[in-house]
Order: structure tokens, then sequence, then C-alpha cells
């Protein structure tokens, strides 16, 4: 056999075990990410003060109040404000940036569907 002829063996044989090796640490990653999103299930459920089962009702008739109340014309700042949120515009004109007395920052991007004017 050829010096190239055994380069090229030697690298088909490398390939293979980095193929075998990517396939495992995909496998591990996508278990990960599924413990991952139990815990962080459990951990909203915690937060809640509720089982997790009855999460989704939660978070479903949150976003429903919200959704009627931003159809009642209050935009998010003024329900931010309501909740004792200040509220400041962001130079991006997409992005409000809202801050809580304990100097933490959300940052927010306006839905482009929804008109607030």
């Amino acid at each position: 056999m050829g010096f190239y002829t055994e380069k090229r063996d030697q690298l088909i044989e490398k390939i293979k075990v980095l193929e075998k090796r990517i396939a495992s640490d995909t496998a591990k990653k996508k278990s990960l990410e599924e413990k991952l999103k139990d815990a962080t299930r459990l951990a909203m459920a915690e937060e809640y003060n509720c089982k997790p089962r009855e999460l989704d009702e939660i978070i479903s008739s949150e976003h429903l109040l919200l959704q009627k109340l931003r159809a009642s014309g209050m935009s998010d700042a003024e329900l931010l404000e309501l909740c004792g949120v200040k509220t400041s515009d962001s130079t991006n004109s997409n992005v409000t940036t809202y801050s809580n007395t304990d100097s933490d920052e959300i940052r927010f991007y306006d839905d482009p569907d929804r008109d607030d004017d």
C-alpha cells in the first residue's frame, strides 16, 4: 500500500470515530435538554406555588387576561406602571426597557403585529 492510501484510511477511520462521538454527544444533549425543560417547568410551578399540571392553566389564563387588557387599549407600559414597574423607551423603537425597584432590567420586543396607536 502507498503512503497516501494509508493516510486516507487513517483519516476515514478518524472521521468514523468522530461521527460516532457526535451521535453520542447529540443524544446526551437531547437528554439533558429534556431534563432542563422538566426542571424549568418544576421551577415555574414552585414559583407560582402550584402543581406542575396546573401550570398550563395558570399561564393560559394570565395570557388571556393580558390580551384582554391590551385589547381594551392599555399599552404594556401602562400595564407595568399599574404593577409599580418604571418604564423607559430604548433607542431602538422596537424595544422597551422595564426596571423594577430592585434595579433588575427586562427588555421586551414589541409585537410587530400589534398597533399601539
